[in-house]
């Protein structure tokens, strides 16, 4: 009886250990994605009444909408990092790519 509960303890263990080590490695890779995710994130910013994108997809287009909902312009991208002018009076406005949009001020 005292060996079985030994043999028993010691198959346990083993796989406890087992389980750890593919948790580890899944976490591993979970964090290598996150960053590349974040290497590849797209950013889009306004400064000095410009419109600054980083890494942005080339084809897709950047609407600018007044706070009263809008259109003013739409901006297509046409490489990854761009730098637009956009002549904008002051005013609160709302830039949207796809899901991602964004508040900003110009004064």
């Amino acid at each position: 009886m005292f060996m079985k509960r030994i043999a028993l303890l010691f198959i346990f263990l083993t796989t406890l250990s087992f389980h750890a080590s593919v948790f580890s490695q899944d976490d591993k890779d979970r964090k290598v994605r996150v960053l590349i995710e974040e290497q590849n994130a797209f950013e889009m910013n306004v400064s000095d009444n410009k419109l600054k994108l980083k890494n942005g997809k080339v084809g897709k287009k950047v609407e600018i909408i007044s706070i009263i909902g809008t259109k003013i312009k739409e901006i297509k991208i046409t490489s990854p990092d761009l730098e637009q002018d956009l002549n904008l009076p002051r005013g609160i406005y709302l830039l949207r790519m796809e899901e991602t949009v964004k508040k900003i001020l110009i004064k």
